[in-house]
């Protein structure tokens, strides 16, 4: 049985990851980890912390191989298997898994935490290493509220995933020296994973199918009113639930209720629509148009533009002014729509 630990007095950089691995991008796509759950020397490099780094780990026996690591305290990592494999896990001195595991099997392991695994049978093993005012900003966005995320992900346990599985297996198949387009994908698809996996959580949740009554249509119009009027500037869930007259919390699930979306999510979409009617008909650039939007910076505008549009704000104006058209999104688009059928 090889026993391995990360090599510490060599630094994450050296230690944790394949030099040769690395892209000549700001971030890295998917990284072959050298040693297990290492995040990569540019994990925290993002100024505004939206960006998950991705590492993938694998092992070819020619016997067993004993692996352990502590979780960064900077980060949350979910690791997810792309192969079948036997392994015996530990998690905090405790065993919480022995025997075999398939494609798709997840454990998620909150900053600080120790874990270790006995494997013997090859593997192969994506790793995302997630800031928690990350996960926070994605609870927000997919449930509407603001709570602890990580107290509602946290399980030791090992569970499995289809959708997950799906996902991760295309992340995977992303170019790992990949173009901005190609990284923007890659972005994409760990958003759905987060989102998938918060989703997932919450519908676990005791009370969570609760349904919240809608609301009244002349809070909803005065929410409604009050996004439209603050596209540019920087507010938040409590500003909107406030223009409404009600609390944070009450305001998300009803405003969920009526239309189906997050307060953020609806925000977001408000504001990218009202980005592409800029970049259609104005020759701003586009930094302008983002901080017009209300996105504090170019990069967050062009990854969240991308997220909801499928392209880059820059690609999406040659191709519209080109074919002459204006596109809308549809989500926020029937959002406005069901309000004036209420």
């Amino acid at each position: 049985m090889i026993t391995r630990t990360p090599n510490a007095a060599l630094g994450n950089e050296a230690a944790g990851f394949a030099a040769n691995s690395r892209t000549t991008a700001d971030h890295p796509v998917v990284l072959v980890e050298q040693d297990w759950r290492c995040p990569p020397p540019s994990a925290a490099g993002s100024a505004t912390g939206d960006r998950i780094a991705v590492g993938r780990w694998a092992w070819e026996p020619g016997e067993g191989l004993e692996v352990s690591s502590r979780c960064d305290d900077r980060f949350c990592i979910v690791g997810i298997s792309l192969t079948p494999a036997t392994v015996r896990f530990q998690h905090g001195g405790n065993v919480i898994w022995d025997g075999p595991v398939m494609p798709g099997s997840i454990q998620i392991t909150t900053p600080g935490e120790s874990v270790s695994a006995a494997y013997s049978t090859s593997c192969r093993v994506m790793h995302l290493f997630i800031e928690p005012k990350l996960l926070s900003k994605r609870y927000e966005e997919a449930e509407g509220e603001l709570q602890e995320p990580l107290r509602s992900i946290e399980s030791p346990s090992i569970f499995r995933d289809v959708a997950v599985e799906r996902l991760a297996t295309a992340l995977e198949e992303v170019n790992p020296v990949a173009d901005a387009s190609g990284r923007l994908y890659a972005d994409s698809i760990c958003d759905a994973i987060i989102t998938r996996l918060l989703t997932r959580a919450a519908e676990l949740t005791p009370g969570a199918a609760r349904r919240a009554s809608p609301l009244p249509k002349w809070r909803l119009r005065r929410a409604l009113d009050f996004i439209e009027a603050n596209l540019a500037q920087p507010i938040g869930l409590a500003d909107v639930a406030a223009s409404a007259g009600l609390t944070r919390m009450h305001f998300a699930a009803q405003f969920r209720s009526t239309t189906g979306y997050s307060p953020h999510a609806y925000l977001l979409r408000r504001r990218i629509e009202h980005a592409q009617m800029l970049l259609r008909t104005t020759a701003l650039s586009v930094l302008d148009v983002a901080l017009s939007c209300g996105f504090g910076s170019h990069a967050h505008f062009t990854t969240v533009f991308g997220r909801m549009v499928g392209e880059s704000p820059n690609s999406w104006r040659s191709r519209m002014r080109g074919e002459g058209l204006i596109a809308e999104l549809p989500v926020a688009t029937s959002a406005r729509r069901r309000d004036t059928e209420t």
